[in-house]
C-alpha cells in the first residue's frame, strides 16, 4: 500500500509542481484528504448496492497509477466501480467477487457503458467447493470423503441414508434422493441412472440435489422422468451449505431450478428466439414486497442473452436485452441471426432473474 500511495502522490506532485512568476521552482503540497461527493440515491450513478464507491474516486486512483492499455484488477468488486471506470479509461480489467448479486450488478453496469468491449463471466465456484470439501472432511481417501460429503448433505436436507445403490443416496418420506458431486455438474446420465434405480426400487418420486447442472438439462430429464412415470424434483444445493454459521443455525434452504420456454422463428431475415415462459417454482420463498410488483412471468427476468453458436464451453454473449434504471422494459424476442454456413448449431439462451440467478436453455438448430 505504501508503494501504491507513493506512486499516486508522486503523480500529483508532478502535476501540481511548477515555476512561479519569478522563475523559482516550487513543489506543491498535496492534501491527504480527497474531497469528493459520495454516490447519492438520486444520482445517475447510484446502484442498489450498499458499498458502492463514487466513480470520481476510482478515476483519480486509476489515472494516477496506470496508463491506457494497462491491466487493472479488483478481487472484491462489489458493484463493479473499479472495472467500470477502468473500461471507460481504456484500461483492461479483471474483477471478481464471491457474491452472486455483486456479479449480477457489475455485469449489467458494464453493459450500459457505451462502446464497452466484450467480456466473459467465468464461474470458478468448484475450486471454492473443493477447498471446502478438503477442510470439512479432511485429507482422506476419495471414497471416505465422498461418503462423508453425502452424509453431510443428507443431514442438511433432513433425509436419511439409504445404502445399496450407486445413484440413490437417501430417502425423505416417499422421495428417493440423489446427490451430485462437489466438483462436477449433475449430468443427464447421472439422472438417467438415478431414475432407473428409482424404478427398480418401485418408487414414484425422485429428488436430485446438485451444485451445478449440465446445460439445457431441464427439458430432457423432465421427458425421461415422465416416460418412467416418476415425479422428478431438481434442487440446487445453496452456497450457504459451506457456511458453518448458516449450517449451525439450520438456515439452509434448497431451491427448485427455474426453467424457461422458448420459440424459434425463422424468416428471410434469419432466426429469432422468443421467450414464451419463465417459471420460478419456489414462489412461497419470494418476499411479499417483491410479489406485489410482479404482474406477469416476464417481470421476474432482469436480463437475458443468446449465444448463437454455443460450443459446450464458455458462453459468448452475442445478443442481449436488459432492464435499466431509466428503461424497465424488456425485449422478449431477439434480433434476427443469419448463419453464413449450413449446418447444425447449438443455441444457448441464458436468463438472469431479478434475484441474480442464471437459468439456461439449449436449442438445437438445423440450418439447411
Amino acid at each position: 500500500m505504501q508503494i501504491y500511495m507513493a506512486r499516486i502522490l508522486n503523480h500529483h506532485l508532478k502535476e501540481e509542481s511548477g515555476k512561479d512568476e519569478k522563475g523559482i521552482f516550487r513543489m506543491a503540497q498535496v492534501d491527504d484528504v480527497w474531497d469528493m461527493s459520495g454516490v447519492f440515491t438520486l444520482s445517475d450513478e447510484h446502484l442498489p448496492y450498499d458499498t458502492q464507491k463514487p466513480e470520481t474516486l476510482l478515476t483519480r486512483i486509476i489515472k494516477a497509477s496506470s496508463k491506457e492499455g494497462d491491466l487493472v484488477a479488483d478481487f472484491f468488486c462489489g458493484s463493479g466501480t473499479t472495472a467500470a471506470v477502468a473500461e471507460k479509461l481504456g484500461r483492461r480489467w479483471i474483477t471478481s467477487d464471491l457474491g452472486r448479486y455483486s456479479i449480477h450488478t457489475a455485469r449489467k453496469r458494464f453493459l450500459e457503458i457505451e462502446g464497452c468491449k466484450p467480456f466473459e463471466i467465468l464461474n470458478i465456484g468448484k475450486y471454492e467447493r473443493q477447498y471446502w470439501q478438503t477442510i470439512q472432511f479432511g485429507n482422506k481417501t476419495a471414497e471416505q470423503s465422498m461418503a462423508e460429503y453425502i452424509a453431510f448433505v443428507l443431514k442438511l436436507y433432513k433425509a436419511e441414508a439409504l445404502p445399496g445403490s450407486a445413484y440413490i443416496h437417501g430417502k425423505k418420506g416417499n422421495k428417493l434422493v440423489h446427490i451430485g458431486g462437489v466438483d462436477a455438474p449433475v449430468t443427464f446420465g447421472d439422472i438417467q441412472h438415478a431414475l432407473e434405480d428409482t424404478r427398480r426400487m418401485k418408487q414414484k418420486e425422485l429428488v436430485v440435489l446438485g451444485w451445478e447442472w449440465e446445460m439445457g438439462l431441464h427439458d430432457v430429464v423432465e421427458q425421461e422422468a415422465e416416460k418412467a412415470g416418476i415425479k422428478l424434483h431438481l434442487l440446487s444445493i445453496p452456497r450457504e451449505a459451506m457456511d458453518k454459521r448458516a449450517v449451525d443455525a439450520g438456515d439452509i434452504q434448497f431451491f427448485e431450478l427455474a426453467y424457461l420456454e422458448t420459440e424459434v422463428k425463422n424468416s428471410a431475415h434469419g432466426y429469432q428466439i422468443k421467450l414464451t415462459d419463465f417459471v420460478i417454482p419456489n414462489l412461497d420463498l419470494i418476499p411479499a414486497e417483491v410479489k406485489k410488483l410482479i404482474k406477469k412471468w416476464s417481470d421476474y427476468i432482469d436480463y437475458w442473452s443468446v449465444d448463437w453458436d454455443y460450443k459446450d464451453d464458455t458462453f459468448h454473449n452475442q445478443w442481449q436485452s436488459y432492464r435499466t434504471k431509466k428503461d424497465r422494459s424488456l425485449e422478449l424476442t431477439s434480433d434476427p441471426k443469419q448463419y453464413d454456413k449450413k449446418g447444425d448449431y447449438k443455441v444457448m439462451v441464458k436468463v438472469i432473474d431479478i434475484f441474480g440467478n442464471d437459468t439456461t436453455h439449449i436449442i438445437e438448430l438445423k440450418h439447411r
